[in-house]
């Protein structure tokens, strides 16, 4: 009985020893996911480098050969030396640096702690050897597209002759650059909307310019998409019989000829008496069209980033329909009622179609003496028109602009304009 009762404990104890082999080994606690930052540097930024060292002191240790690639420096210091004591970064500079010369020593997430987390910013001190340069570029971001402006915008600062100098990531819609060197430099931005760190063309917009070193320069960044896109006649509509309207495929700047003739053995031309175009829009006023089928054709289209078609055709057909709606005015400028700060106002006018300048009546009327002002018209044949008074008018008098209009084809506007206005001038 006492052998058996040995026996069973032999086992137990074997047992046990085979269940502690199964245990898992430790996993070495929680993972280091806090990243290093700069803390302080020695001498302080601005201060003058010559015959000196630099110290940077980390939050936590430094995986030091990712300082070789993580540390960009502008003008370059090519003798120099990386001392390390723990988490001080001591920059040993062994030859002599130029004269008078700002100092740019950018910091990169290229930097990594000993566990592989990279620095938490890239940072960009800024020394001297002598005086500090101080000069400066400020100004907003213009955008393209509105709803770029919930993004970042990357912007770098290069010589005239494209080296870096130093890149930086600013939020926000204003930008301020300061303590460049006294020298030519060129400005980059884009938006990396895609956080490839880098620009591609014609999916994010872009901005460079080559600017002189002033004390102060302003500068507005117009962040723009790259377009490569030739511009062309999207759709061709008939009024009627004489009035046609032409939709471009984008906004245009500018074409030289435009020419309508009959598809047939004749080729018979159609005259073109008036045009107005406003972006993407061109309004033509031609002599009276046929129920046949045309050709238009527009040449030397350029749009506004100067992309040039040199002839782009449609075909259309054509109507008998005539033309019997009265033209309105769209808009007007000054408002009624309101003052204008010159004794020769300029009247804007928007109509609905295109008005001959010789279908147009105006008057100007002093509404306290009822002396009538003779108007000039600034332009003719057009949609948009502006007027002025032939004379001076007189300052603290009221004065009302009286217009009707018929269009070409004999319809009349259903209400003359009227606009009441007070010139003010005040003396100084």
């Amino acid at each position: 009985m006492q052998n058996l009762l040995k026996l069973i404990l032999a086992l137990f104890f074997i047992n046990g020893l085979v269940s502690c082999g199964h245990k898992k080994n430790p996993t070495g606690g929680k993972k280091d996911i806090i990243q290093p930052e700069i803390i302080s540097l020695i001498p302080e930024e601005y201060s003058d480098i010559t015959n000196s060292n630099i110290e940077i002191i980390f939050s936590k240790p430094i995986e030091r050969n990712s300082i070789l690639s993580g540390i960009y420096i502008y003008p370059p210091i090519l003798l120099k030396k990386y001392i390390w004591d723990g988490n001080i970064l001591t920059i040993k500079i062994l030859e002599e640096l130029e004269e008078k010369t700002n100092y740019y020593f950018t910091f990169s997430d290229g930097i990594k702690g000993e566990h592989g987390n990279t620095l938490n910013e890239r940072s960009t001190f800024v020394f001297t050897s002598g005086k500090l340069n101080e000069q400066r570029i400020s100004g907003d971001f213009i955008y393209e597209e509105l709803e770029d402006k919930k993004y970042p915008v990357q912007l770098t600062i290069l010589t005239a002759d494209s080296t870096e100098v130093f890149s930086l990531e600013i939020p926000g819609n204003q930008y301020l650059i300061e303590d460049l060197n006294d020298v030519a430099h060129i400005i980059r931005a884009f938006i990396d909307k895609n956080i490839n760190k880098k620009y591609d063309i014609e999916k994010e917009p872009y901005f460079q310019k080559l600017f002189e070193p002033q004390e102060s320069l302003l500068l507005d960044i117009s962040l723009t998409y790259a377009d490569t896109v030739k511009p062309k006649q999207k759709s061709v509509e008939v009024i009627n019989n004489n009035n046609i309207f032409i939709k471009f495929s984008e906004p245009i700047s500018s074409y030289s000829e435009i020419s309508i003739v009959t598809v047939d053995s004749m080729e018979t031309s159609v005259d073109i008496i008036a045009r107005y175009l406003y972006k993407d829009e061109l309004s033509l006023i031609t002599n009276h069209l046929d129920t046949l089928e045309y050709n238009i054709r527009v040449e030397n289209i350029l749009d506004m980033k100067n992309n040039l078609t040199n002839e782009n055709s449609m075909q259309f057909y054509g109507t008998s329909i005539q033309d019997t709606i009265p033209p309105e005015v769209i808009s007007s400028d000054p408002r009624n009622g309101s003052s204008v700060n010159s004794d020769l106002p300029k009247i804007s006018v928007l109509f609905s179609e295109i008005i001959m300048e010789d279908d147009i009546t105006t008057k100007i009327i002093e509404v306290e003496t009822g002396n009538i002002e003779n108007v000039t018209a600034l332009n003719n044949n057009s949609k948009h028109y502006i007027f002025s008074p032939k004379h001076r008018l007189n300052n603290y008098s009221s004065y009302k602009f009286i217009l009707t209009a018929k269009d070409i084809n004999g319809n009349i506007m259903l209400n003359p304009l009227e606009i009441v206005f007070l010139p003010i001038m005040r003396k100084e």
